[in-house]
């Protein structure tokens, strides 16, 4: 199993546009985001997590050719506006949980059936657990924000195979169904902000409050935004146990 950071930025990326800050203005790449993406490639098939505004730019840098799953977690703009490149996919699965797929499908309007008119052959579906090549991945319940109050329905996915397993969880205040991401080699979590923010997310104190909790081998956190540096993050972060500050063009290799 691979997993490749596409994107690890909040919902402007990063730098934002107008934006004379410490973290815009910086020359370190790691402080370069696009908005949050991850590929998970398990035996020849890839995955993707999240299909935002970046996901053209995405697919062209890292000179991904083909998608055979996309999985979304919830319907925000940052997760979902690059919706339409999906098209470009035959036989593309696009799968979300049933709430998840309804609130995407009433955020695209009078476009709800253009995907479909477009690529007949993508297969559009409810999620369900389900094991791929070895691999059990289902899907967490999580709580996270609306974008004027509130609660979105949204979800994280977790992967499991024999000798390795990872749970994706980029947006949420709460992980409601907390039995699923317990005693897990990796955790992708929330650092949307470094204090847990009012919108929604855990941010980076937050999260070292999740690692506690259910000590995951390691932690690294993604949908970072523009309040700290990739520098000051990594120094601050070190001290609580194994967790990192992820960044885009960031792998891991796990034997399945």
């Amino acid at each position: 199993m691979n997993l490749k950071f596409l994107g690890t930025g909040g919902v402007l990326g990063l730098p934002i546009w107008n934006c004379d800050c410490e973290v815009c203005q910086s020359k370190n790449p790691k402080d370069k985001r696009l908005r949050p993406s991850l590929l998970v490639q398990i035996n020849g098939k890839n995955i993707l997590i999240d299909f935002g505004p970046d996901l053209r730019t995405q697919l062209l840098k890292y000179k991904i050719r083909k998608l055979d799953y996309a999985l979304l977690t919830h319907a925000h703009g940052d997760h979902m506006n690059g919706y339409a490149e999906l098209s470009r996919q035959k036989e593309l699965i696009l799968e979300a949980p049933a709430p998840v797929m309804k609130e995407f499908f009433e955020r695209l309007g009078s476009s709800k059936k253009w995907l479909k008119t477009r690529n007949p052959s993508i297969k559009i579906n409810n999620f369900k657990k389900k094991t791929l090549c070895n691999v059990e991945i289902d899907s967490v319940e999580l709580e996270h924000k609306k974008d004027y109050g509130g609660h979105i329905d949204c979800c994280g996915y977790v992967f499991k195979s024999k000798n390795f397993s990872f749970a994706y969880l980029s947006d949420y205040s709460k992980i409601v169904e907390k039995e699923k991401v317990k005693n897990l080699d990796l955790i992708i979590s929330d650092g949307a902000g470094f204090e847990k923010s009012k919108t929604g997310h855990m941010g980076v104190k937050g999260s070292i409050e999740i690692y506690k909790e259910l000590k995951p081998q390691r932690m690294i956190l993604t949908h970072l935004k523009h309040d700290k540096t990739h520098k000051f993050l990594t120094e601050y972060i070190k001290k609580f146990g194994n967790i990192e500050i992820g960044y885009d063009r960031m792998e891991i290799k796990a034997n399945e």
